[in-house]
């Protein structure tokens, strides 16, 4: 931490006095997570260049940003934040102190928002509002998402109005598609219930009228006590699915899915490839709960 907090100082009074001096082709949009990838392909095309804080197989809850990623920092004109993200609540001030000129713009804003009921700090870094951060596992969220990426591109490409509201317009007639094959998908269930390792599908488990039982606890390991409890709800519950990302360890999952005969699935909530993803966690449901 001291050492990327002295990057910052460093990065800051260099470019400052030696700005370089060559026109970037396309201006550069910073975003923390990879979905957020998708997001702006999807809204911008191919009018900007897209700079993702958090690298495959990091956590959002802990990362910690490199030096290089802080002089690309330097180069953006905008940074899009998720909202909620361990990431977020501890590096944005440093990010913005990085770059002051560096407009930034929070895509979670209009999301009905769940708030965990724990109080203090948490393995999201939430001491303040205890907020869910995994606000774009959702269509429903999606769709504003979406919007605040569209009006943040407007502001950007002013010239490009009319083409970014068109993107937008088929962006939202695909996810009235995603909606209608998640929902056909999940209809009919005969169990709503299962066990996830993180609980990174909370908003998802909103929008479907599902019930999610997380083996983590405050970011730590399962005890075993733990384990004995999602053992008797499980078996009482006939849970027949539990899900791991892949950012996590099997193992804990695995000894309870023996347990009660549950089904292990893999997914991974950061995937760049969104909507693939969404499809995929539907119909792991689909396959494992008739």
């Amino acid at each position: 931490m001291k050492q990327t907090l002295l990057a910052l100082v460093i990065i800051s009074l260099t470019l400052s006095c030696h700005r370089n001096t060559e026109t970037a082709e396309k201006p550069v949009i910073s975003v923390s997570i990879l979905p957020q990838l998708y997001f702006v392909e999807q809204m911008a095309g191919d009018l900007a260049e897209v700079n993702v804080m958090i690298p495959p197989g990091a956590s959002p809850a802990t990362y910690e940003p490199t030096i290089s990623q802080l002089s690309k920092l330097e180069q953006s004109e905008t940074y899009l934040k998720i909202g909620y993200v361990g990431f977020e609540l501890s590096w944005m001030d440093k990010i913005s102190s990085v770059n002051p000129g560096m407009k930034i713009f929070d895509l979670s804003r209009g999301i009905d928002l769940i708030i965990e009921e724990e109080e203090g700090a948490n393995h999201h870094g939430q001491s303040q509002t205890g907020t869910e951060p995994h606000v774009w596992l959702s269509v429903k969220n999606a769709r504003i998402i979406a919007r605040n990426t569209h009006d943040a591109l407007q502001l950007m490409f002013p010239d490009h109005r009319e083409e970014l509201a068109d993107r937008l317009e088929k962006f939202s007639v695909s996810l009235d598609s995603l909606q209608l094959a998640i929902s056909s998908k999940l209809e009919g269930l005969e169990g709503r219930s299962f066990m996830i390792y993180h609980p990174a599908l909370t908003y998802f488990a909103r929008d479907y009228h599902l019930h999610q039982y997380s083996l983590e606890i405050e970011g730590k390991s399962p005890s075993p006590t733990h384990l004995r409890q999602m053992t008797d709800l499980g078996l009482s519950q006939n849970i027949s699915t539990i899900l791991v990302q892949d950012q996590f360890d099997r193992k804990n999952a695995e000894v309870l899915a023996r347990e009660i005969g549950a089904k292990i699935v893999r997914f991974d909530p950061l995937d760049p490839h969104w909507m693939e993803q969404m499809l995929y966690i539907a119909e792991q449901f689909n396959s494992s709960m008739r």
